[in-house]
């Protein structure tokens, strides 16, 4: 008997329709038919669900004591065995996948810092690490790229980007950096101001850069939670 009949049996000898089937295990009922006609195997989860279900053990599904008790208990660790490696494999490509995009968030920020350097640092006496790191930005323009720098803003917003993505939030960490850029090129562009404003200096462009960068935070925690909602569990 193959384990689709021993469902079935077990489920009729049980009184219950598939429906209350289905809602007893959380499937579909299209789930409990492919079971019952062999045209798909449930998961571990699922047989051991169909057990608890049946009032059976986890060797699973017998139509009576005698009949492959023992052969089947084999397929059912076999089956859990196989699941486990999948999750297991999967687990390292996810883990995989998280650090590279963490990788590709913070190059995205180097790339930047990186481009500031080469418009608004001058080479001049200094050596390679002094123009990397110590050099102020000077020039037309340079006024936020530097406030970033001295306020450590831009490293604090790469790890606001980065970090999630590590526990594989890319949606938000993709739109953060996307704010970041959109924020510095917007408070570049309508930044300066005459003296006297009233947010002095004569530069607004922090206050423009930390509201798109804001908007950015909030509208990656909601694509976040979006594409959470998204995700459908197999049956």
């Amino acid at each position: 008997m193959t384990l689709g009949e021993r469902i079935r049996a077990c489920r009729q000898k049980a009184g219950i329709s598939q429906e209350a089937l289905a809602a007893l295990a959380g499937v579909s009922r299209q789930a409990v038919t492919k079971w019952e006609s062999n045209q798909s195997t449930p998961s571990t989860e699922n047989l051991f669900k169909l057990s608890e279900i049946f009032g059976t053990t986890a060797g699973l599904l017998p139509s009576s004591p005698q009949e492959g008790g023992t052969a089947l208990a084999q397929q059912v660790y076999s089956l859990y065995k196989m699941e486990e490696e999948k999750k297991a494999v999967e687990k390292k490509r996810r883990q995989k996948r998280n650090l590279l995009t963490a990788l590709l968030i913070a190059a995205g920020y180097l790339l930047l810092y990186l481009t500031g350097r080469i418009i608004w640092c001058e080479p001049s006496q200094n050596s390679l690490m002094g123009w990397l790191f110590t050099e102020k930005p000077a020039g037309e323009h340079s006024y936020l790229y530097g406030w970033l720098l001295s306020s450590n803003c831009f490293w604090y917003a790469m790890a606001v980007s980065a970090i999630p993505a590590l526990l594989g939030a890319y949606r938000f960490s993709y739109t953060t950096l996307a704010g970041f850029v959109i924020g510095l090129v917007f408070g570049m562009i309508w930044g300066p101001n005459p003296e006297g404003a009233r947010w002095g200096h004569g530069h607004d462009g922090w206050a423009i850069w930390g509201a798109v960068f804001l908007v950015s935070i909030i509208a990656g925690i909601l694509a976040q939670r979006r594409q959470g909602a998204g995700k459908m569990t197999p049956p």
